[in-house]
């Protein structure tokens, strides 16, 4: 008579019904969660919303000269402080007319010169100005 050893015939059995279960589910979730974040962001999309009021762009703007040759428009530092011909202003002050051009408004330049600047500075910015075809230009008092 052979003896079995019930240790040797007992084999563990994991159930792998729970473990599918599982599975499933998880993916039925992962699938299903990105329809359910879609669909709770309730936004409009610019094609379906109309326009609000129309936006109008400044045509106004101010070129600040320093003493030490500085020059800004409308706040932002253009080109090095020794350069004569200004191309960075020239090129801004072009983009910018060309887009008063495209909604009918003129553009006008505000020349703001620091008292202790030079007028030769004053001179450049009006040169830049009128290679970029800006034709209205004032200057401003400064203190």
């Amino acid at each position: 008579m052979v003896r079995r050893n019930k240790i040797l015939d007992s084999e563990d059995r994991y159930d792998m019904t729970p473990m599918i279960d599982v599975v499933f589910l998880l993916l039925i979730y992962f699938m299903f969660l990105p329809l359910q974040q879609e669909a709770d962001i309730s936004i409009r999309l610019p094609s379906q919303t109309p326009p609000s009021e129309e936006i109008s762009l400044p045509n106004k703007h101010i070129v600040e000269i320093f003493p030490n040759g500085m020059v800004l428009l409308n706040g932002a530092m253009m080109d090095d402080r020794f350069s004569r011909h200004l191309p960075s202003l020239i090129e801004t002050l072009t983009r910018l007319r060309l887009s008063s051009d495209r909604i009918g408004d003129d553009t006008i330049l505000e020349i703001q010169a620091d008292p202790d600047s030079t007028h030769q500075r004053s001179v450049d910015v009006l040169n830049a100005a009128a290679r970029a075809g800006i034709t209205k230009v004032s200057f401003a008092r400064t203190f």
